[in-house]
């Protein structure tokens, strides 16, 4: 039982930390950006390379966002 409920407390933790951190970035306005249209429209996305890079910059983000919730959890455990 109490396996289960150190399992409760690290889900609860960590749909907390989920939580509150989508909440603080989508508090920010999204009209403040900088207008990137003169840089971007010169792209070709056609290319299938483009498409290789951003499956491959998927993974990369899904990795590196797994990575830091493993680190997360490895120090709300060890404190």
């Amino acid at each position: 039982m109490k396996i289960f409920k150190m399992n409760k407390t690290k889900l609860g933790l960590a749909l907390i930390t989920f939580l509150s951190s989508a909440a603080a970035f989508a508090a920010g306005e999204t009209n403040s950006g900088a207008d990137l249209s003169s840089l971007t429209n010169s792209i070709n996305f056609d290319s299938v390379l483009v498409g290789i890079m951003a499956v491959a910059s998927s993974i990369i983000v899904l990795y590196a966002g797994f990575a830091g919730v493993r680190w997360i959890l490895r120090m709300v455990k060890g404190a």
